[in-house]
Order: structure tokens, then sequence, then C-alpha cells
């Protein structure tokens, strides 16, 4: 994974999830069928018992865009929030110095804080 900030767009898989849904969706495809289509891709190559960090920015990723375009699935904003508890993300952060971390950390707290409260 290539990152080059904190935000939630800033690094090569998120970036891709979120083009890859507006493809999709720009090509016809519903919200739902967007959605699968990534979660297969992804899924094909990764676990997420072996590969959370991953997955984790997927889920955030398709989380953050379909806030964006105000198609959240319940089941992407239930995933999102879960692996954000966890701090999945946040363990591609540790090797990060101590302030990009805690940014880090504030992106995603305020990212649930939309999840959360999403309507």
């Amino acid at each position: 994974m290539g990152a080059w900030g904190t935000g939630i767009f800033d690094d090569d898989t998120t970036c891709d999830v979120r083009d890859d849904f507006i493809d999709f969706l720009e090509e016809g495809n519903s919200a739902e069928e967007a959605t699968r289509i990534i979660l297969e891709e992804y899924l094909d190559e990764f676990t997420i018992e072996g590969d959370l960090e991953v997955m984790s920015l997927v889920y955030v990723g398709l989380a953050a865009i379909q806030i964006e375009k105000n198609c959240l699935q319940e089941t992407i904003r239930k995933t999102a929030i879960e692996l954000i508890n966890r701090g999945a993300d946040l363990e591609l952060w540790e090797e990060a110095d101590e302030q990009d971390y805690e940014e880090r950390k504030k992106v995603l707290q305020e990212l649930k804080q939309k999840l959360v409260n999403f309507k």
C-alpha cells in the first residue's frame, strides 16, 4: 500500500475502491451491484482474517464514498464501524511518526461519527 497522507482517500487501496465504485455507478450499476463487484474482487485476493488491514481500507473506502454518494449500505456501515473500533486500519500507521498516527486516528473517528449519524 502506498500512502501519501492521513486522509481517507490518501492511499492506493481506498483510491482504487472509490474510483472503481464511481466507475461502476457510471456504467449503470446500482450501489449494491458496485459494492458486490468490489468486494468480490478484493475477497478473491485478500481475506478479513489474514489481511485485516487491507480489508479495513476497502470497507472504510466504500463507506466514505457511499456517504458522498448518499447510498450508504447498512452492512458496509456496520463493518466499517467495527473495523474502525478494532483499530484495524491503524495497524498500518504504527510505523509512521506519532503525529501522522494521531491524525489518521482523528480522521477515522470523524468518519465513524459520520457513519453513526448517517440517515
